[in-house]
């Protein structure tokens, strides 16, 4: 029956539950640093994607007009 009981504190003087609660606030934190990461790289490839639709259209543009000379 010994095994079974529940730990208050820890051999370190931390208490169990401070550190459940401490360790969940930094799976939340994580998580949404993951977010605003992920959203600042689909914004940056979004960006480049139609920097680089615009200069082939450009270039497209440039050729049609070439060729009808």
């Amino acid at each position: 029956m010994g095994l079974a009981l529940v730990k208050v504190t820890e051999v370190s003087g931390a208490c169990r539950k401070d550190f459940e609660t401490a360790l969940l606030q930094l799976g939340d934190i994580t998580r949404k640093v993951e977010q605003r990461l992920t959203i600042s790289v689909n914004n940056s490839i979004e960006q480049h994607y139609e920097e680089q639709l615009y200069e082939y259209e450009q270039v497209k543009i440039t050729i049609h007009s070439l060729l009808k000379q």
